[in-house]
């Protein structure tokens, strides 16, 4: 429809509504929520307001009377709202939210905040043309499924050993973060480990997880990191190194990094390593926090990066210090 220009603005619109309305009924269905998506403008007024008219609330929502009757009425039917008849009027009533009512608007409200979290990050764009910032929320709603990032945000999180099921996931989304953050130095190295993760890191002795969200199809994939040793010519001294951390971009604020990370330090310890080191850019101001926040510390260099992007190097001491009181 886009060739058609402004001629096809309300039907790529209605396009729009119904995909949302879909996607929004699929989130409501996973998490137990009893509301309909089309409900929610009226039940959100009446939860701010306690009661109204069916004409108050086609006034407030500048929608047309007989619409918001027919939603009322299958409102009323499931239970939602309920009808106070006025005794001096019996000609005049007003709705307001039944007990049932209530208790579903408070289960869906952490629902609606994840909910937000993503439609903003989709809606996050400035355009002087109006169709040519439709285009792009057209390929930010349309593309991929708005139920799974919110599911994603809202779900518990595993964090488990990769797959092969995970591959085209570990792939995809770390060329997703260099392509934002990098998109002029991506290197052949870096295709052939994301292309390659058994080969390239785990039958050379590395590890890697995956962050997941177990669904009835397949695991959601939403954050990766990897291990490796590094040989250093020293037996007593054994060092690692943590890569390839990322974040699928919905998911971020959820604590899947600090998880990932925390899971890497963890697996170092056990394995005897003393000493956990990573390479990162002075730009990824995040990164930079969850790294001085989890005790890495910046050093020199101890040789030059085999990446043009990496002008910090980090190290955290694995060794656990005790001490004794002898006072």
């Amino acid at each position: 429809m886009e060739q058609f220009g402004v001629l096809t603005l309300g039907s790529r619109l209605k396009r729009l509504s119904d995909h949302l309305f879909i996607q929004v009924q699929e989130i409501y269905s996973q998490c137990d929520i009893p509301i309909s998506a089309t409900y929610f403008p009226i039940l959100r007024l009446l939860q701010k307001t306690g009661s109204l008219s069916v004409m108050e609330i086609a006034e407030r929502l500048h929608l047309s009377h007989p619409a918001v009757s027919k939603q009322t009425t299958k409102m009323i039917k499931e239970t939602l709202l309920e009808k106070i008849v006025d005794e001096q009027d019996q000609r005049r009533s007003s709705l307001h939210l039944s007990e049932f009512g209530l208790n579903a608007m408070q289960r869906v409200e952490p629902v609606l905040q994840e909910m937000k979290v993503v439609l903003e990050k989709m809606t996050c764009f400035s355009s002087e043309n109006f169709m040519d910032g439709l285009s792009y929320l057209e390929s930010q709603v349309l593309s991929g499924s708005l139920a799974d990032k919110v599911l994603d945000r809202l779900g518990s999180i595993e964090i488990v050993l990769l797959e092969r099921q995970h591959e085209k996931a570990f792939y995809d989304l770390n060329m997703a973060w260099l392509e934002r953050y990098f998109p002029d130095q991506i290197t052949d190295k870096d295709r052939s480990i994301l292309r390659n993760p058994q080969q390239e890191i785990i039958e050379k002795g590395g590890v890697v997880w995956v962050a997941i969200r177990k669904t009835k199809s397949a695991d959601s994939v939403v954050g990766t990191i990897a291990f490796a040793s590094i040989e250093d010519g020293s037996s007593n001294n054994k060092k690692g190194e943590v890569f390839k951390l990322s974040v699928i971009e919905h998911a971020q604020g959820k604590g899947v990094a600090q998880a990932l990370l925390s899971t890497a330090i963890a697996f170092a310890r056990q394995q005897s390593f003393s000493v956990l080191s990573l390479e990162t850019a002075s730009c990824l101001k995040l990164a930079r926090r969850l790294y001085d926040k989890n005790g890495f510390v910046e050093k020199e260099f101890p040789a030059p990066s085999l990446y043009a992007r990496a002008d910090v190097y980090m190290e955290k001491s694995l060794i656990l210090n005790t001490y004794r009181d002898l006072s």
